[in-house]
């Protein structure tokens, strides 16, 4: 009698094969994106894009530099996705912090490329798109990883505002190395095209580099 209990046990819950990781990082892709903060994200882009589309629309030439702040602010905006609010939500799933992180980022980045793609076609259907575009996605990249590494940083130490903070530093960090670059244009790039514009490829390293370290799941080694 114990025997067949356990065997008809055995072919109900205790044989149904266990929910695969990849399935619970998709179910966790919805409550991820409800609080993965894409309004403030789809508001920070849409400023990004003022100043470019002012500039077109009173007729101006060349729009180099609305591009770069537009480039900056997009970037800066992937610190957006540093805040876990769905921790206590998604805790009974088997989906790690830098997982559930990842899924943010991703989420966010998304945005950030959606409103980047439209201010370009904004830009090329008025004075058209500058030759030097592809420069701004050196400066850019490393925005978005220096807003994602110090946003990072700011919620494992409990910032509440982390996001701002992040946005705040990523144009901030990035504008400070412009001014410094001033004072040693043959260390520091600058925004304009140089011989030496690709080290913000390096800034950018850094900061993915502090992110990977700051976005690690609190509970390993």
């Amino acid at each position: 009698m114990l025997n067949e209990a356990t065997r008809c046990a055995g072919t109900g819950a205790g044989l149904r094969p266990p929910a695969s990781r990849r399935a619970a990082v998709l179910a966790a892709v919805a409550p991820t994106a409800r609080v993965a903060h894409l309004g403030a994200a789809a508001l920070t882009v849409a400023l990004a894009a003022v100043p470019s589309v002012v500039a077109v629309a009173r007729g101006d030439s060349v729009v180099s530099t609305p591009l770069i702040m537009a480039g900056l602010l997009v970037g800066a905006t992937l610190a957006w996705a540093v805040e876990d609010q769905a921790a206590e939500l998604l805790a009974s799933l088997p989906v790690s912090s830098p997982v559930r992180t990842s899924l943010r980022v991703g989420l966010v980045a998304l945005v950030s490329m959606i409103g980047a793609a439209l201010i370009a076609v904004v830009v090329a259907i008025g004075p058209g798109l500058p030759p030097d575009l592809g420069g701004r996605l050196a400066e850019t990249a490393a925005a978005a990883a220096a807003a994602l590494g110090v946003g990072l940083v700011a919620s494992r130490r409990g910032e509440r505002a982390a996001g701002p903070v992040g946005v705040t530093a990523g144009v901030l960090i990035v504008g400070v190395v412009a001014a410094l670059a001033v004072r040693w244009p043959t260390i520091l790039p600058a925004l304009a095209a140089g011989p030496i514009h690709d080290r913000w490829w390096l800034l950018a390293l850094a900061g993915i580099a502090v992110a990977a370290h700051a976005g690690r799941d609190p509970g390993r080694r």
